[in-house]
């Protein structure tokens, strides 16, 4: 086997579809630990965000990051297209809403570096929001179009069926180990053992598993709820057939309505050194959505909620990326700070184009990122991380007073 690529989430399935196009005439594996979509790919609120910005970036990061997000979403616009999946994609943007006088301080502090950029940014007025979401509780929002809603496991699955003839997806595949064997790496599984010339390490919040951004990535944990649909014509959320509001602050929560008619809400974030997600906040976590829509939506009347799930994403101290080739043979690709969908999808693609040796302006955006800074263990790392999701809790209860 020439290719072996670990992970099939965005990045692992961006850097195998483009291994396959460069290379047409060899094989491809990729291993997956679940179904694909079955992960925190398909656990996001569906989101393909444009455009973002970090506070720490400097402008030459701020123009690299956007770049790659917007190719990132260019490359999936095109398999989607190409291959006709039916994700429900909604070109829809960004919005961000601001409920009191402190958050539309930060919609300000948020709409400064979209126009440093010179990218389209709309002023809402409270009236506007009230129109979009229904809802009279917003002072004022921030629109920027280009961003597009999907239904993110119906993409995933798509794309992976999207993969080229000589790529082959072994699902339920977990690598236990990967080492040097003579002049191959030898991949162990629970079913057996696959040897590849070179791999491809893509598994985000597994990568110290691996040996690789031990004491660099911060493991955080999400919870969401999915909503039954609601009155058939969606009275009371506003004249939007489906949108998407982000938070104003970091920690706020996410809010979707989708086409069907139901409401999507994404927030409380914990601390998750370990891979699973407690489930007991999972269950916790029911009380606190019906807050967030009870307030947002106060006569709408009771909201069931049909699913409820917890993820994880991986965050950077400095919004750093792990990205390259590790060792002779070896490349990895892991932490996109929360815009894993689109910045997933552009760097899996140029892994493969460095392994190739090719060089485009975009991996020269792509080397530009930083690698993540240093951070405590988890013992001592539990405390700053708790202090700081404890202030957003904070923000965010006072914006429901």
């Amino acid at each position: 086997m020439r290719f072996a690529v670990l992970g099939a989430g965005f990045t692992g399935l961006a850097c195998a579809h483009r291994l396959a196009e460069l290379y047409p005439d060899e094989e491809v594996a990729v291993l997956e630990s679940e179904r694909t979509g079955d992960g925190n790919s398909g656990r996001n609120s569906g989101f393909l965000i444009h455009t973002s910005f970090y506070a720490d970036d400097p402008p030459s990061v701020h123009g690299a990051r956007n770049r790659l997000q917007k190719a990132g979403l260019a490359e999936i616009q095109r398999i989607v297209e190409a291959h006709r999946i039916a994700c429900d994609w909604q070109p829809w943007g960004n919005l961000y809403g601001a409920l009191t006088v402190q958050e539309e301080r930060h919609l300000d502090d948020r709409a400064a570096p979209y126009r440093t950029a010179g990218e389209t940014l709309e002023t809402w007025s409270a009236a506007e929001m009230a129109a979009a979401t229904g809802s009279l509780n917003f002072r004022r929002g921030l629109f920027h179009p280009g961003s597009v809603l999907v239904q993110p496991v119906a993409l995933m699955r798509g794309l992976a069926q999207a993969l080229p003839a000589n790529v082959t997806l072994f699902e339920l595949s977990p690598a236990l180990s990967v080492a040097r064997h003579r002049s191959t790496f030898r991949i162990q599984t629970p079913s057996g053992q696959l040897d590849a010339e070179k791999v491809f390490i893509c598994v985000n919040g597994d990568m110290p598993a691996f040996g690789y951004g031990r004491n660099r990535l911060v493991k955080i944990a999400t919870f969401a709820a999915l909503s039954a649909p609601l009155d058939a014509d969606g009275k009371g959320l506003g004249s939007s057939a489906a949108f998407g509001l982000l938070p104003s602050f970091l920690g706020g929560p996410t809010i979707r309505k989708t086409r069907d008619n139901r409401l999507l809400v994404r927030a409380h974030f914990a601390f998750a050194p370990d891979r699973d997600v407690p489930s007991q906040a999972i269950n916790d976590f029911i009380g606190k959505a019906h807050s967030i829509v009870r307030f947002r939506w106060p006569d709408h009347g009771p909201v069931d909620f049909d699913f409820v799930w917890g993820g994880t994403m991986v965050l950077a101290r400095n919004s750093g990326r792990l990205f390259g080739e590790m060792a002779d043979g070896a490349f990895l690709s892991a932490c996109c700070n929360g815009a894993g969908n689109t910045l997933g999808t552009a760097s899996g693609k140029l892994l493969a184009e460095l392994a190739a040796g090719l060089r485009t302006p975009l991996l020269d955006d792509q080397m530009v990122i930083p690698q993540p800074s240093w951070v405590p263990p988890s013992f001592a790392l539990r405390y700053f991380v708790n202090r700081q999701l404890s202030a957003a809790a904070k923000r965010t209860a006072a914006a429901h007073r």
